[in-house]
């Protein structure tokens, strides 16, 4: 059977990219080994960063995704041991949105399969690559039901099959993998009461991590990520230690008249991976099968979406009247660096260090800085290079910034003691 283009994976990434592909009037095979229309991750925080707005705009995804129930926050608070720093309302920042998985997938797998010239093939488990007469990679065989193959060939096949990757592991590609110093668990609540600034509440505790998120359906979802030298103490229990975690949290939500409606989720190790986006003619890589970044700072949605349609773009035009592919593939690979620089940053942020003296600066500074504060929000939701941040003039700023704020702290309680 042939196609232009064979995606692998029929979840955020490849759904996505089905779907911009068919648009383009591309014919698309999405290879789905689950057979359940229903199939959804499960370890997933599923919350979709603000730099994402747009794409999901773009694609016509966020409405359907309001129309499911998905809560929108628009002004995360993130909790610093100098305070609580929130944007302005006028500051720019996109909003995020939160729709967890279970109705997630299957509507972007309905949107994909709805779309013309998409064939959706459920029950189809890769367990081959097709190459050409160059060694370029030209198809993928499949097994259906047991012993059945089918050969499915096109000029672009594409791995969107997770961290897992079983398309990255056939065609041999290199993985980079970092240790992540932090676990993490999470649970839903009925009934909680949000009690920081926001719409949303992230406790950065230097260098444990805690968030409380609006989802869908009315909950409220509660997650800790310590770091693993406070494993043992959840191992003894889990469900305690969690209760005990976020009850000290400053500001933290009231849970008392709350419902648990869910297990804890979550997982005691969480390598970060990093493979080539672009390993090979004819091969390409999104989503986590690229980019398994620290789940800290609910990168991954993101990036599955964001990466799939960079990939569209450079590649539907070449593959529709036969242009050059490797170049469209090298334009995909520099659209992806965005990601790669934040994830070097992430991977640093997992090994779960003290914070230095310039985050330090930065997150006092933005306690009562506006523009820091909507820099560092802007650099949270992913919605700006590393450099709306990390840049010589802003850091200086910062430094000066928190530098006058410790001063007057210090002034103030010099004048308030002197009468005495």
């Amino acid at each position: 059977m042939e196609h232009d283009v064979i995606i692998v994976g029929a979840s955020i990434a490849g759904c996505t990219a089905a779907t911009a592909y068919g648009r383009a009037g591309l014919r698309v095979a999405l290879v789905e080994r689950h057979r359940s229309p229903r199939a959804h991750k499960t370890l997933c925080g599923h919350f979709v960063l603000g730099g994402t707005h747009g794409v999901l705009e773009r694609m016509g995804f966020w409405q359907p995704m309001l129309a499911r129930g998905a809560a929108v926050t628009g002004g995360l608070g993130v909790r610093t041991g100098a305070g609580w720093v929130v944007p302005r309302p006028d500051s720019g920042v996109p909003p995020a949105i939160s729709l967890r998985r279970s109705a997630l997938d299957p509507l972007l797998r309905e949107i994909a399969a709805a779309t013309p010239g998409v064939d959706l093939l459920r029950g189809h488990r890769v367990v081959d690559l097709v190459e050409d007469r160059t060694g370029a990679v030209a198809g993928v065989v499949t097994s259906v039901g047991g012993s059945e193959r089918a050969t499915l060939r096109a000029r672009l096949v594409v791995g969107a099959d997770g961290h897992h990757s079983t398309v990255a592991r056939l065609a041999g590609v290199a993985e980079d993998s970092a240790p992540n110093r932090r676990f993490l668990f999470w649970t839903y609540y009925e009934g909680a009461t949000m009690n920081g600034p926001g719409d949303g509440q992230v406790w950065s505790l230097d260098p444990d991590i805690a968030v409380c998120i609006p989802v869908d359906g009315g909950l409220t979802q509660v997650g800790v990520f310590p770091a693993k030298d406070r494993l043992a103490e959840f191992t003894a229990d889990r469900v305690a230690a969690f209760d005990r975690f976020v009850a000290r949290l400053p500001d933290g939500p009231s849970l008392a008249g709350a419902r648990r409606v869910s297990n804890l989720v979550g997982t005691t190790d969480y390598p970060c991976i990093r493979r080539d986006p672009t390993p090979r003619p004819g091969l390409a890589l999104i989503g986590d099968a690229a980019t398994a970044s620290d789940p800290v700072p609910a990168v991954g949605c993101g990036w599955a979406f964001r990466s799939a349609v960079w990939l569209a773009d450079a590649t539907a035009v070449p593959l529709a009247d036969g242009g050059n592919l490797r170049r469209a593939l090298r334009s995909y690979r520099r659209a992806h660096r965005f990601i790669d620089k934040y994830d070097a940053l992430g991977r640093q942020e997992a090994l779960a260090r003290p914070a230095d003296p310039l985050r330090r600066a930065v997150r006092t500074a933005a306690v009562t800085d506006p523009d820091i504060a909507r820099r560092l929000a802007m650099f949270g939701m992913r919605a700006a290079p590393p450099s709306v941040l990390l840049n010589p003039k802003v850091l200086a700023r910062a430094v000066v910034g928190s530098r006058t704020r410790a001063l007057r702290g210090t002034a103030g309680r010099t004048s308030s003691a002197t009468p005495a």
